[in-house]
């Protein structure tokens, strides 16, 4: 790993007060810097499946594939970023093709958000309504976008945010893996800081518990992953749980090159 940055982390996986299977999956390599965390969706457990495929295939191509040589045409990316949409792609087209052989996973999916440390950057590439939150000097900001129906008409103001939290239809995903072939895949580069804590988690998190809610629990133990991991799965299993409940918390200790560089500025891609 890169030994530019240096952070702790700490990931569980959580079947919830209501759900039967789990059909979430996380992954976790410190020593190669990324983590990844996948909520799976399809009948007959073929959720769980997908999920799984996702980590596989990802961790998969991060450890074996090169990275692509920066050219006129991808200028924009970074070899890192580039490599990270690449494992994504990767996992997309290993789903499809699962789902091929086993008329049973028809239609299974899975959203993904993943994150890799290089230098002084985090490599960010997301699909679908599971989110990355970046907790820096007492804020919390959600760095990702949910891919949602709900979302879509927040964007366009035809909801407020009243009546996107209480939407009946707020879970409906508009993109995910394993749906299409040509997957689209949002990418961004984030500059880290020392002191930064990076939290990835399921809408089983997140749809239990209120950003603010999420955000005291950071600011009270966000320097110690597994204790603030433990206790927002239990506040988010205490208000019902109701969906599968995965959380991976990085917190970066320090950040030795390209200090003086870092900026509050995230670059948002798209490909």
């Amino acid at each position: 790993m890169d030994e530019s940055i240096h952070f702790r982390a700490f990931g569980i996986t959580d079947v919830g007060q209501v759900r039967e299977h789990n059909e979430d999956a996380i992954g976790l390599v410190v020593e190669q810097g990324y983590m990844v965390v996948a909520d799976g969706m399809g009948g007959h457990n073929a959720g769980e499946v997908a999920s799984a495929i996702a980590i596989d295939e990802v961790r998969q191509y991060l450890s074996l594939a090169s990275r692509p040589e920066p050219s006129a045409e991808n200028a924009i990316y970074s070899p890192e970023t580039l490599h990270l949409r690449d494992a994504v792609i990767t996992a997309n087209k290993a789903i499809l093709e699962a789902a091929k052989r086993d008329d049973a996973r028809k239609g299974m999916g899975t959203t993904l958000v993943a994150m890799q440390f290089s230098g002084n950057r985090a490599a960010i590439a997301h699909v679908g309504d599971s989110r990355l939150y970046r907790f820096r000097e007492g804020f919390l900001d959600q760095l990702t976008t949910d891919h949602t129906l709900v979302q879509e008409w927040l964007t366009r103001k035809l909801y407020t945010e009243e009546e996107a939290r209480n939407a009946k239809n707020k879970n409906v995903i508009t993109r995910a893996l394993g749906l299409v072939e040509d997957l689209e895949v949002d990418l961004l580069e984030e500059l880290v800081r020392s002191n930064d804590v990076y939290l990835l988690c399921s809408d089983g998190l997140n749809g239990m518990l209120e950003d603010d809610e999420i955000a005291k629990v950071l600011r009270e133990q966000g320097n110690e992953p597994e204790a603030a991991t433990m206790s927002l799965l239990n506040l988010a299993n205490a208000a019902g749980g109701k969906d599968n409940i995965s959380i991976i918390i990085v917190c970066v200790d320090e950040v030795v090159a390209g200090q003086d560089e870092a900026s509050d500025e995230t670059l948002d891609w798209f490909d």
